[in-house]
């Protein structure tokens, strides 16, 4: 009689021990990420500290919009040293030197769409204005179902062509670094005006 009764018991037993045995590796597995986690931090942080002690002033990451060699919407880090800014993302790393920044805004995608339509040659006015960037801005600004406003990180420099280019990020959920890289680029900034010659 023993022998069934003892049995049966462990036959009960055993679904809770399977369910404790797998609580045990979940709490493992979480340790063990929780210290990956710490651990890439911790490595993430000392890198920012070599590169602040390199002059880095401003580290921050947006979606890319256009014009680096990177996909759209893709997200970038942003490095900006006084005498240059890096973008960064995945194994691409790209360099712009300060001196070929000529100007640095942030626009609206509405102000975009406005200037175009407003403009005689919606498409032509829309590449005068930040070129192709300014054209995907303000086509996207017209496509929208929900009227919501997006901003946008723009940077104007000059090319190794020696003509204006236009790099774009999204900026709207991550302003004050966005704002701090301008307000960087108007103390920094050296160019004299730019003059085109058509």
């Amino acid at each position: 009689m023993d022998t069934p009764v003892g049995k049966s018991t462990l036959g009960e037993l055993l679904p809770l021990l399977i369910i404790i045995g797998v609580l045990i590796l979940i709490i493992i597995f979480c340790f063990k990420m929780v210290r990956l986690t710490s651990q890439a931090k911790k490595k993430q942080q000392q890198q920012l500290n070599i590169l602040k002690e390199q002059g880095l002033t401003v580290h921050t990451t947006f979606p890319h919009v256009h014009g680096l060699p990177i996909a759209e919407n893709l997200f970038c880090e942003i490095f900006s040293f006084p005498n240059r800014i890096e973008f960064k993302s995945g194994t691409t790393h790209i360099t712009l030197m300060r001196e070929k920044i000529t100007y640095m805004c942030i626009k609206t995608d509405t102000e975009i769409q406005q200037q175009i339509v407003s403009s005689i040659g919606g498409t032509i006015a829309g590449g005068a204005m930040f070129g192709t960037l300014g054209a995907i801005i303000g086509g996207r600004a017209k496509t929208k179902k929900i009227k919501t406003v997006t901003k946008y990180l723009i940077i104007t420099y000059k090319n190794n062509q020696n003509e204006l280019a236009y790099i774009g990020f999204e900026v709207t959920n991550n302003l004050a670094p966005a704002y701090s890289l301008i307000a960087e680029f108007n103390k920094l900034n050296t160019n004299p005006d730019v003059h085109i010659d058509l």
